[in-house]
């Protein structure tokens, strides 16, 4: 839990973190429908190349790049495997119950490469963004949803809570952890079954806290009169640059690219 960056912002100044919070809205969601449109795996070192260029843009250190693999290495761990023993195909290897096909691996590879590549993207927008401009992103790019009853609104409010609340539930975690230790417990040299026992204790106490957490935002929100049905201003209005315009470009160029690349393969 003290290696988890997911969600959380990096404070630096750089281009990224200038762009308007649409454009990296925008620039994640093409990216990602790339990733998922072709199926070539070495468009994926493609992909990596690129995350790579944009970390060293926005000045975010490697370890946060690989910290957010590792929050996620079990899930990739248990994709990967069960993806290569379920898919039907030509056996490769026999063990136990389980049977290795050539297709199996070849599909895991995609898979845990595409859930990967998707995390670390994302990951990249949490850091450059704050959940402030993440919140006036999502609203100001679909505002038209609300024609058809959609409380983007709300949503938004939902997502900035979101946000905001990773950090300061990873640094309660952190600190429930250190007062179980101070009595005894132990969750590095131990093994998985004690581990596992011990992380469950915590849920608990941590349940109760984002309960009572949660109860005095709501208690704010409500003394302040907030309301998410009324008109609300922006003191900082979104205002596309000329960073913007040509990120967009860059985009529209990746799309266009990953299109060739799924018609060529």
């Amino acid at each position: 839990m003290r290696d988890i960056t997911i969600g959380q912002y990096y404070p630096e100044e750089s281009v990224i973190h200038r762009l308007d919070p649409r454009t990296k809205l925008m620039g994640t969601l093409v990216y990602i429908v790339v990733l998922f449109l072709v199926k070539n795996p070495l468009w994926y070192l493609v992909c990596l190349g690129v995350v790579f260029v944009l970390y060293k843009i926005a000045k975010v250190p490697f370890s946060y790049f690989l910290q957010g693999l590792r929050g996620i290495a079990i899930l990739l761990i248990f994709t990967f495997f069960f993806r290569m023993v379920c898919t039907p195909g030509t056996a490769v290897a026999k063990f136990w119950i389980f049977v290795v096909t050539q297709e199996g691996i070849h599909k895991s590879i995609r898979l845990t490469s595409r859930i990967a590549l998707m995390i670390t993207g994302a990951s990249l927008l949490s850091y450059t963004t704050t959940p402030r401009a993440m919140a006036d992103g999502l609203e100001k790019s679909f505002s038209f949803l609300e024609k058809v009853k959609i409380p983007i609104h709300d949503m938004a409010v939902i997502v900035m809570i979101a946000f905001r609340f990773i950090p300061i539930m990873i640094e309660e975690t952190n600190a429930l952890m250190d007062a179980q230790a101070a009595r005894g417990a132990e969750f590095e040299h131990c093994s998985v079954m004690k581990k596992c026992k011990n992380v469950f204790s915590l849920l608990m106490p941590l349940f109760l806290s984002s309960v009572r957490r949660s109860s005095d935002l709501a208690m704010a929100m409500e003394a302040r009169g907030y309301g998410g049905d009324r008109p609300s201003s922006r003191m900082y209005p979104l205002v596309y640059q000329k960073e913007d315009k040509i990120a967009y470009l860059c985009v529209a160029c990746f799309f266009v690219f990953g299109l060739l690349v799924r018609v060529i393969s």
